[in-house]
């Protein structure tokens, strides 16, 4: 059966230390009862705490190759014909989300269980799934009943994937901003718990006092701001509130294949800097805290071969990749986008960031 949620939010959510093999204890503890588990996992490091899950509770495990759409049709067979009726997905977004999208697809319960952190999908109600050409779709997900994050898990990971999960919740402030220019010309209309949860996750990180990430204290806050992200998307119905003009410069830039191939969190987190500039938002302390962690102050250098061209091509790209969704973007012509970088670029140089 499905346990009814408000809003599809997680039942559970539990962020301490060496708590992965505490699954069955929080189903129990929450009195969820299912007959049929199975723990979905990577390839890698993720398939060894894949494997610690299921062997301490006797549940069946599958491994996944990617996060394509072949790859969910395969789980969703594989769901349907031994009527599962838990997903437990372990390991990084591509397993997240493979098993939220198959969550959705077969009308089943799933949990989370990360083993790295690098953007806001933990819990969403959205999936990024390659399709055959390659090419990422964001696709409806079932988000998932609980999550269950161990620090000690987390803090193991690379640190570009921490990197990358500040600058994603770092990029609430541009979207947020843009989501208010949207409220302001009847473009849109706003969610205020949605955008407080989504304001509230990055105000967080960066007025916090010990900003390090391999900060334990500091993870368990990043975490929580993921968490409060994806929220914050159930609660509204869209990505809206993480989500503006930084997210449609990012999405330009691969749509035209024209990165470096760094982490999306990394590359929203830079651009959105250049966006509450082009807001008139910015501040020096969201300048400090994104140097402090690692994201690019300029994210001309995460494109390749940079040129005034590729720039007025991401530009007039960006308008084109979310349709209806109204941002900073419209307010401006290219041509004003690209002499307001240049003073962005000197605003940096003056401020000594």
């Amino acid at each position: 059966m499905i346990y009814k949620q408000l809003s599809y939010l997680p039942i559970i959510f539990q962020v301490d230390e060496g708590i992965v093999l505490g699954v069955d204890e929080y189903l129990r503890r929450n009195k969820l009862s299912f007959t049929n588990i199975l723990v979905v996992s990577g390839k890698n490091y993720s398939n060894k705490i894949g494997a610690l899950v299921a062997d301490k509770n006797g549940w069946n495990r599958y491994t996944l190759e990617d996060n394509t759409f072949r790859e969910v049709e395969l789980l969703k067979t594989y769901v349907n014909r031994y009527n599962i009726d838990l997903l437990v997905g372990v390991g990084g977004g591509k397993v997240i989300d493979t098993v939220k999208r198959v969550g959705y697809l077969s009308n089943t319960n799933n949990l989370s269980i990360p083993t790295i952190i690098s953007n806001d999908g933990l819990i969403s109600p959205i999936s990024v799934i390659k399709n055959e050409l390659g090419k990422t779709e964001s696709l409806p997900a079932m988000m998932p009943m609980g999550v269950i994050i161990d620090i000690d898990i987390i803090k193991e990971s690379p640190v570009k994937f921490l990197q990358a999960a500040a600058g994603d919740v770092l990029a609430n402030l541009s979207a947020t901003n843009d989501w208010v220019l949207a409220f302001q010309q009847d473009r849109e209309r706003m969610n205020d718990i949605a955008f407080h949860l989504s304001r509230s996750a990055v105000s967080s990180l960066i007025n916090f006092d010990e900003i390090h990430l391999l900060s334990k204290s500091f993870l368990r806050l990043l975490v929580q701001g993921l968490v409060n992200s994806g929220i914050a998307m159930a609660l509204s119905g869209t990505s809206r509130p993480c989500s503006g003009s930084e997210h449609q410069i990012s999405h330009a830039i691969d749509f035209l294949e024209y990165g470096e191939g760094v982490l999306h969190g990394t590359q929203v987190g830079s651009i959105s800097l250049f966006s509450l500039f082009l807001q008139n938002k910015v501040e020096a302390k969201q300048m400090k805290f994104a140097r402090t962690v690692g994201i690019p102050l300029l994210f001309d250098g995460l494109i390749r071969n940079f040129s005034s061209r590729r720039f007025e091509e991401i530009i007039d790209k960006s308008r084109e990749m979310r349709p209806g969704r109204y941002s900073i973007l419209d307010m401006l012509t290219t041509n004003q986008v690209m002499e307001k970088y240049e003073e962005f670029r000197a605003f940096i140089k003056s401020n000594n960031f």
